[in-house]
């Protein structure tokens, strides 16, 4: 066990950790902030994905293809960005509750993966992936949103929504995988050390909220819900 300790924190775990904080903390300040700061940070980010992803793809995919999955990234984005700017300070709980999800799934993922070992998931797309980290990742979003119905006395269906949320990061970093190994890539940029680029750490969040729009038209009138 001292051994997989070791070897689970070697310098590109540091790596990853110093720049997920520099990362995580103007995301996270930002959306409690609002405002035009808010705005101008996460068309940033936006345009970055974009950059990324049409430098590394250039020539290897078609310009349709490259333009309508930029156009998803948009949508994703942009979908984010109006709910937070019309719903105000009512919707920072709900999108704090989204994001943490992803990055709990993603870390607690990473961390079963990488001291439990075993079974590979799926080795042809994504080699490092493996059953028990799938796994770790779940029981930590069932700790995660049982810990927020004891404190917050939530609705038990809050478990379920984390699951939903754990499912799709786990689909979007799979599509992200199969993205990468078809450009032949490693990652998009290495703009963040241990993790690439700013696409590669935001995966399932370019997921979740493309869907999260798509589902927000089915359910509501979109016009009312941006009026």
């Amino acid at each position: 066990m001292i051994e997989l300790i070791k070897n689970f924190f070697n310098p590109n775990v540091y790596k990853r950790m110093i720049s997920g904080i520099f990362f995580t903390v103007p995301f996270i300040y930002l959306i409690f902030k609002g405002g035009a700061y808010f705005v101008v940070f996460f068309i940033l980010l936006l345009v970055v994905i974009i950059y990324e992803f049409n430098t590394s793809s250039k020539n290897k995919i078609s310009l349709w293809l490259r333009f309508l999955i930029i156009t998803m990234f948009i949508i994703s984005f942009f979908h984010f960005i109006f709910l937070r700017v019309i719903f105000d300070i009512f919707i920072v709980e709900y999108l704090l509750f989204i994001i943490f999800s992803i990055w709990i799934f993603d870390s607690f993922s990473l961390i079963g993966g990488r001291l439990i070992g075993g079974r590979k998931l799926m080795p042809s797309i994504s080699p490092n992936k493996t059953y028990s980290g799938f796994i770790s990742g779940i029981v930590s979003l069932i700790f995660f949103s049982s810990s927020l119905i004891i404190y917050y006395d939530l609705n038990n269906l809050i478990i379920v929504f984390s699951l939903i949320i754990g499912l799709i990061s786990f689909v979007g970093d799979a599509i992200e995988s199969s993205i990468k190994r078809f450009l032949k890539i490693k990652d998009f940029s290495n703009l963040m050390p241990g993790h690439g680029g700013i696409t590669d750490r935001m995966d399932a969040f370019l997921l979740f909220f493309l869907i999260h729009f798509f589902f927000s038209v089915l359910i509501f009138n979109p016009f009312s819900l941006y009026a």
